[in-house]
C-alpha cells in the first residue's frame, strides 16, 4: 500500500475550507495564530500541527484537507 504524502504548511485557503468561512476571516485567523505562536515576521509559516494544537482538535481530523 502506497504511503500518502501530506502537506505540512497551512494556507489561508485551507482555513477557509476547514472552517467554512470567508478568505478575509481565514486571513485574520492566520494572523491570530502567528501572534499566539510569536511569529511576527512577515513570511513565517503555520503548520497543520500548530493549527490543530491552537484549536485543540486532533491532527487526524485534518487529513482530508492536507
Amino acid at each position: 500500500m502506497a504511503k500518502k504524502n501530506y502537506r505540512i504548511i497551512l494556507r489561508n485557503s485551507d482555513i477557509a475550507n476547514i472552517e467554512n468561512c470567508s478568505p478575509r476571516t481565514a486571513a485574520q485567523r492566520m494572523n491570530d495564530m502567528k501572534i499566539y505562536y510569536k511569529k511576527p515576521e512577515k513570511r513565517t509559516k503555520i503548520t497543520f500541527i500548530e493549527y490543530s494544537k491552537y484549536l485543540e482538535i486532533p491532527i487526524e481530523e485534518f487529513a482530508p484537507f492536507r
